[in-house]
């Protein structure tokens, strides 16, 4: 990347992380996979109850391995609901500062709104987006169709690499009727109330990281 597109993101990337924090999110940039294990290292200690959401993004960091070696981890879907740290990514990050993640079986997008003390998030360039619309559109072309196939499951994407249903309708999001679907629920978060303020981290990462 040359220095004037990398100026170009890192505006995008400061904008991003300020509306995050207007919207009482708690949110950092770190530049490479390797400084976002660091900070994970010393953000969540060792030996502390964590819990995670499958995620392809804590593998490429190392922080599955840290979580499974260091602390007190449990791949129990409900076990982290009470965890203190439960570490996750995003589908895609707006430059409003929203999250939009969608999933199957909700055990990810439920313990971020709910439950576990502390939720962090990690999230490579990316999965940084323009708009809802524009989230939308990247979890179908971009995030399902791989992930249905690390999966193995038997859907349309997973078949021809691309969602039989690509385009926004505002908040409908559409897709095939198939029982081995990946997109189910649909969660946008907005806003954290005042009380929950800086609950959730989102960290930033200066790589491509995860689907």
């Amino acid at each position: 990347m040359d220095a004037n597109t990398q100026k170009a993101l890192n505006g995008r990337i400061k904008k991003i992380l300020s509306n995050l924090e207007r919207n009482n999110f708690a949110a950092s940039y770190v530049s490479s996979k390797e400084d976002a294990l660091k900070l994970i290292k010393e953000l969540v200690p060792k030996g502390a109850k964590t819990a995670t959401g499958g995620s392809q993004t804590l593998k490429e960091c190392g922080i599955m391995e840290y979580l499974n070696n260091e602390t007190e981890y449990s791949a129990d879907y409900r076990y982290a609901y009470t965890a203190e740290y439960y570490l996750c990514s995003s589908n895609a990050i707006t430059e409003n500062g929203e999250l939009y993640n969608v999933d199957g079986r909700s055990n990810r997008t439920s313990a971020m709104l709910f439950g576990p003390e502390k939720v962090i998030v990690v999230a490579g360039i990316n999965k940084l987006v323009l708009d809802l619309k524009a989230a939308s559109e990247r979890v179908k072309t971009v995030a399902a169709p791989p992930n249905c196939m690390r999966l193995g499951r038997a859907t349309p994407c997973s078949k021809s690499g691309e969602c039989v249903a690509p385009s926004y309708d505002g908040l409908s999001i559409k897709g095939c009727a198939n029982g081995e679907r990946i997109c189910c629920n649909t969660v946008i978060m907005s806003q954290q109330t005042a009380a929950f303020k800086d609950r959730i981290l989102v960290i930033i990462v200066g790589e491509n990281l995860g689907y």
